[in-house]
């Protein structure tokens, strides 16, 4: 149940003695790679994961904190570059903990907690919702409160896990060996924040940033809750959008042989963009092409258009086919209005309703080295059984861009629940998010620090 932590004993204390006992016993350790294939073969190793195991309970500690935090954050979901109240939240929190933390990108805010010297690792949540009307099965009073946004991509759970996090290492920061960097992003859905926030700043602090981890919740049957997953390599697809706009002539729809029609030009070319991935693209080469709307005329059935517009995405796990769909987006478009007798502009950075531009992500690629460092943290942490090494998958993440600035690791953490009703896709607006957990990402969060800052990379 969600309470006030001062309704019940405070475990501020246990919990601190615990985490310094077992940073301790972490930084002295000799460190063992550990796969989440693999079971620890000799005493040293056991003995280590026996240590990692502390942070779940360091992390079951805040977990009511955690989850009381994200049902705040649910009520009042904000759009990208909007995340004001947001982000008056996590400073709230931050200086509450004595927390030092600067804007950067605002709202975007980074905070430090640590020696202040090297080695340095950043964990990043992003904070911004979607333009989408829940209708979720959980209490009313628990669903968002602003009518037509909504946290249907968990960045709520996100950015409250980092708060628990925060609250976990602040608690022994004396005992740090090292500087974590708690990166709150604005703007994933599309607005590229942390590309931004690397721009703004964060790519030039010093000391510098040397790896980064992200989770993101993933509510789907292959991880269930209580499972995390990653894998080395690319983990999610790029993606950028498109807007074709076609110019035809317009006029009565019982003359059409004086018109150009420009209804069946944008409908022969999304059957044409379809061609691009079924007949030109390897089909080891993961990619797709999806026109999500066409518009053209108005209300009048008797009326023919003059303009028709279509929007849709493309994706696709390789950078250098990201690049070559644009340009085949063109050739097809171009070459279809032509032959419909049509003009037709293409855009590869529409301007969405808000006013904002929708960004290019490229694809996220996972270091090997920090992949394997979060499976072998998630398998001392919640045992070897609950590590997937999972296939790639076609959304985008603006992760990327801290992927290519320094290696890097993005981690499904598992929130598949039926018994929950987490059963719903994200960005559905019948998405339910799987407190329960939550704090299983604190843990990701506080031991993929730790022991970056104890071992880096070596094994």
């Amino acid at each position: 149940s969600i309470h006030d932590d001062r309704a019940r004993f405070d475990p501020t204390v246990d919990m601190k003695l615990r985490a310094v006992l077992l940073l301790a016993a972490i930084c002295v350790a000799p460190h063992v790679a550990v796969s989440a294939d693999d079971a620890c073969a000799d005493e040293t190793c056991a003995s280590h994961l026996n240590d990692l195991r502390g942070v779940l309970a360091n992390a079951e500690d805040v977990a009511d904190y955690v989850v009381r935090l994200r049902r705040e954050l649910h009520l009042q979901p904000e759009l990208m570059w909007t995340e004001h109240e947001t982000s008056a939240v996590v400073k709230r929190e931050l200086t509450a903990m004595g927390v030092s933390f600067e804007e950067i990108s605002a709202p975007g805010v980074v905070a430090t907690i640590g020696s202040g010297s090297a080695p340095v690792v950043a964990l990043r949540a992003d904070m911004d919702a979607l333009p989408v009307t829940e209708e979720s099965d959980i209490p009313l009073e628990r669903r968002s409160q602003i009518p037509g946004k909504m946290h249907a991509c968990g960045h709520d759970g996100h950015t409250a896990m980092l708060l628990g996090a925060a609250k976990v290492l602040k608690s022994v920061e004396p005992q740090l060996r090292g500087t974590v960097r708690l990166v709150f992003q604005p703007a994933e859905e599309g607005g590229a924040g942390a590309r931004r926030m690397l721009e703004d700043g964060i790519r030039d602090m010093t000391p510098p940033i040397e790896s980064s981890f992200a989770l993101h919740n993933w509510p789907y049957p292959e991880t269930p809750s209580g499972t995390v997953g990653t894998r080395s390599g690319t983990i999610m697809a790029g993606s950028g959008s498109f807007e074709i706009t076609f110019t035809g002539a317009g006029g009565h729809a019982a003359v059409p042989h004086k018109n150009v029609d420009v209804v069946v030009c944008g409908a022969a070319t999304v059957m044409a963009t379809q061609t691009i991935v079924s007949r030109l693209t390897d089909p080891l080469d993961s990619a797709l092409i999806t026109v999500t709307v066409f518009d053209a005329g108005g209300d009048a059935d008797n009326v023919m258009a003059h303009t028709a517009r279509l929007m849709g995405q493309f994706h696709a796990v390789n950078k250098r086919t990201l690049e070559w769909i644009r340009g085949a987006i063109v050739k097809e478009a171009t070459g279809t209005a032509e032959a419909h007798g049509c003009d037709a502009a293409v855009t590869f950075t529409p301007v969405l309703p808000d006013g904002n531009v929708r960004e290019e992500y490229p694809p996220t690629v996972n270091d090997v080295r920090a992949a394997a460092l979060a499976s072998s943290v998630a398998t001392g942490v919640f045992g070897a059984e609950a590590v997937l090494d999972v296939a790639p998958v076609m959304p985008a993440e603006d992760f990327s861009f801290f992927a290519e600035e320094w290696p890097s690791a993005m981690m499904w953490l598992g929130a598949y629940n039926v018994t929950a009703g987490a059963t719903w896709p994200l960005h559905s607006g019948k998405y339910v998010l799987d407190e329960s957990v939550l704090h299983r990402g604190v843990a990701m969060h506080v031991a993929y620090a730790t022991e970056y800052m104890s071992t880096g990379f070596r094994g």
